[in-house]
């Protein structure tokens, strides 16, 4: 008989290894096709690349890209990379590796506290709701910091929702307390500030003005639990927050906070976003339009039991809280200025697990939801392994590398003229080797290829290759054409070698 789940004493009890198939089909999903795919766009390669000089330089406090400081995030997504590469040698399966293990411990997550909160079958959905979301296998799949700060992020809001129902249990007030304070410390450690929007839904309880025995008894009530909270988690952003600062002669805060923080809450970086009041109101919608498509085919059932909450009488708690993070991230990122899809990304295990629980105590539908699984799980390993494979083929850059690999030794001088994509970093430049010079005109072109000993020049087809070559007949060539994910058009590139004499 299959019960309405309202707490764990009141579910069907799953099998213990329905939990290990769901975190395989996790693993599975999350990381099929990832040994197939080059690195993606302009970020993959970027943290791919500084991980692997983090490995080269030694230096672990500050990362670099090319041989120049790199800002743009914290740490620890290049420790956990570097530490990959280290195991496993410079791959794009090594370097995708943190995501691939951070989207499936997330699943974990999302499922024990599913099931935590209302019986296995709540925390069975919760987890195959993340699992089978466009947006977490997108991510899962790319070497970039988002996935790991996810992690830490549903780590600090289930134990902000532990810390919360503990009340006077010292032994698990302390526990909780601990993993609360640390996850936000490491989530910032990943990717910046963001990662403490998973503190608001406790801060909310905090500032709840219910008189109740119950509510009153709440740990979040005692300042005193604040105050130790915040410098546990200010102790440990700053055991290499200081350090890195001394060393950069404060250039990282300027950057990673006044740039990339900052500068994109007030404008318009990179082109991710539009200009103008007109722009910015009309942009309001957009996480509104990314979560139902990132979140098919779930996104319909989603809207279904959004509506139903208006008559189902008051919220509990525990929804409450879950709808507070979601709605948090969701109306922090809808005001900042740049946008981009995958910035809402962290309320999408919350997401996952309102509804789950929600589907769980719902009218039956089990049947209808275990259809629309396999039939999502099926089309993303499908995406993922023929697909992408097929997809790599028509990627210019690492094709472009294979040919000219004989050629590269450990001393060839590499540049590049009016094509600077940082997959060039990644796929050109040998373990250890020089540096990428950017060339900034043809005349500087010119004098490098002019000069002696081994190099090699990328340039585009175009008037400036034709120049180079006409001036430099007795050099090698090579051609490859391609879509450049970086900007979706297609480049034909022209690889100049000169040869050691």
């Amino acid at each position: 008989m299959e019960a309405s789940i309202g707490s764990p004493r009141e579910s069907s009890q799953l099998p213990p290894w329905s939990w290990v198939i769901l975190l395989a089909v996790a693993l599975t999903c999350f990381g099929a096709g990832s040994w197939l795919l080059p690195l993606m766009d302009r970020d993959e390669p970027r943290f791919a690349e500084a991980s692997r000089e983090m490995l080269e330089t030694g230096n672990w406090m500050v990362p670099h890209l090319n041989g120049q400081y790199r800002f743009d995030k914290p740490p620890l997504i290049y420790w956990f990379q570097a530490a990959s590469i280290s195991l496993l040698g410079a791959s794009e399966i090594a370097v995708r590796l943190p995501s691939i293990l951070s989207a499936t411990m997330t699943a974990a997550l999302v499922a024990l506290w599913g099931r935590r909160l209302a019986g296995d079958r709540a925390g069975m959905m919760a987890g195959i709701l993340w699992v089978a979301c466009p947006q977490a296998f997108v991510h899962a799949h790319l070497a970039v910091a988002d996935m790991t700060m996810v992690f830490f992020f549903t780590l600090s809001s289930w134990s902000g929702w532990e810390l919360h129902e503990a009340r006077g249990r010292g032994r698990a007030i302390a526990g909780w307390f601990w993993v609360f304070f640390t996850s936000l410390a490491l989530g910032f450690l990943a990717k910046g500030p963001v990662a403490w929007l998973a503190a608001l839904p406790a801060l909310l309880l905090a500032l709840g003005r219910g008189t109740s025995p119950s509510d009153l008894a709440s740990p979040w009530r005692q300042p005193r639990l604040w105050g130790l909270g915040g410098m546990l988690t200010l102790g440990l952003v700053a055991i290499w927050g200081i350090p890195a600062l001394l060393a950069t002669r404060g250039a990282y805060f300027q950057v990673g906070i006044g740039k990339h923080v900052v500068a994109r809450s007030i404008g318009v970086l990179e082109g991710h976003g539009l200009q103008g009041l007109r722009g910015y109101l009309g942009s309001l919608p957009f996480y509104g339009l990314t979560l139902l498509v990132g979140f098919l085919p779930w996104s319909p059932w989603l809207v279904k039991s959004l509506w139903r909450t208006r008559t189902a009488g008051p919220l509990s708690p525990i929804d409450r809280y879950l709808l507070a993070g979601i709605t948090g991230v969701f109306v922090v990122f809808t005001l900042i200025r740049t946008k981009l899809p995958h910035y809402t990304l962290p309320a999408f295990p919350l997401i996952a697990l309102w509804l789950g629980k929600t589907i769980a105590s719902g009218p039956p539908a089990f049947r209808r939801f275990r259809g629309l699984t396999v039939g999502t799980l099926a089309v993303m390993l499908l995406v993922s392994l023929p697909g992408l494979g097929l997809f790599a083929r028509h990627l210019p850059v690492p094709r472009l590398a294979e040919e000219c690999r004989r050629w590269i030794g450990p001393k060839t001088e590499l540049a590049t003229l009016e094509f600077q994509e940082p997959s060039l970093y990644w796929y050109l430049r040998p373990n250890g080797g020089p540096w990428i010079q950017h060339l900034t005109n043809e005349a500087a072109a010119l004098e490098f290829l002019s000069r002696s000993g081994s190099r090699l020049c990328v340039v585009p087809d175009g008037e400036s290759y034709n120049h180079l070559s006409a001036r430099f007949p007795e050099l090698r060539t090579f051609r490859v054409g391609g879509f450049n994910p970086a900007n979706g058009k297609h480049v034909e590139l022209r690889a100049l070698i000169r040869e050691t004499p």
